[in-house]
């Protein structure tokens, strides 16, 4: 399955700080924040997958290599409300997470929240360029994304991030899972992503769509339908 590998952006130190901040973590100063930064673009090997989704709404469940039940009321709604449906993971590596709880482990608990906040802001950054990607291999075709939801967030239990990354083989982007059905690297984030027509017209040519041809950008989703039966 091919994996989207563009290098990470900038991360933005204030969301950094303010991250921490919401954290616990007492007066952080701009220094140890910039220093983590800098630490995330060095040490990050940023990669994500993503794959079609085939939906049931009957049975809620999603048809794949391994399928599962959506256990969301909220996400079913959002589904079958959906043109395109994609399940994505996306990670940058266990090299920072290490180097996280080596700090820790050392008590330099300053360092250690500065550079873990840092590698969180930054995943969810790196999710961001590939909706921007996904938006922009769609863009000739009238579709964007409407919205994204991550298992651990509203009605959708935390331990379906397991079911997504079995269904998108994240294990060709370096993530593990665990018997106790967690993640590894532990900052893994998984989801669903929604895309709607807004516009434009298809060619009726799959193979010409601009969302299949997003393998340029080295990820290639394929459209989704959603199916009763």
């Amino acid at each position: 399955m091919p994996t989207f590998t563009d290098p990470l952006r900038e991360i933005d130190a204030a969301s950094v700080k303010e991250y921490a901040l919401q954290r616990g973590a007492a007066e952080l100063s701009d220094d140890f924040v910039q220093e983590a930064c800098q630490r995330v673009m060095e040490l990050a090997k940023p990669q994500a997958t993503c794959q079609q989704c085939f939906y049931d709404s009957t049975s809620h469940m999603v048809l794949c290599d391994s399928p599962f039940t959506i256990n969301s009321p909220t996400v079913h709604q959002r589904i079958e409300d959906s043109a395109i449906v994609l399940m994505y993971a996306v990670t940058l590596g266990e090299a920072l997470e290490k180097e996280v709880d080596a700090l820790f482990m050392n008590k330099d608990i300053t360092r250690g929240l500065a550079l873990d906040s840092a590698l969180a802001v930054a995943t969810a950054g790196y999710t961001k360029q590939l909706i921007d990607m996904l938006d922009e291999a769609g863009a000739d075709k009238g579709y964007k994304a409407a919205w994204i939801m991550n298992p651990g967030t509203g009605d959708w239990p935390s331990g379906q991030m397991a079911n997504i990354a079995q269904a998108v083989h994240a294990e060709q982007i370096g993530v593990s899972l665990l018997p106790s059905g967690m993640l590894m690297p532990r900052k893994t984030v998984t989801g669903v992503i929604g895309l709607n027509f807004i516009g434009g017209g298809c060619s009726g040519s799959c193979s010409a769509c601009a969302m299949a041809a997003a393998a340029s950008r080295s990820c290639r989703p394929r459209m989704a339908r959603v199916v009763s039966v």
